[in-house]
């Protein structure tokens, strides 16, 4: 693990971000706190539970605007 003072990070972002992706964790400080982290993530941590067509997801939201927030369906039932 890399810890580095925010005025550091600055100066260094690049190099710190190439430590992440090479799988280190950077932890950034704010004086003596731990404040914000950079860490390595891969495209599945990236990826969506359930992806939407660009029409399945203005279905959706139309639903949203015209329903109650506490009488709207699981939004699996969309995709049907």
């Amino acid at each position: 693990m890399i810890c580095a003072t925010m005025k550091d990070a600055k100066a260094r972002l690049n190099s710190l971000v190439q430590s992440a992706e090479q799988g280190e964790s950077v932890v950034l400080m704010r004086g003596s706190r731990h404040v914000a982290a950079i860490v390595p993530i891969s495209e599945s941590d990236l990826d969506l539970n359930i992806p939407l067509t660009d029409e399945q997801a203005s279905r959706f939201w139309q639903m949203v605007d015209k329903e109650p927030l506490e009488e709207l369906r699981d939004p699996k039932d969309l995709l049907k």
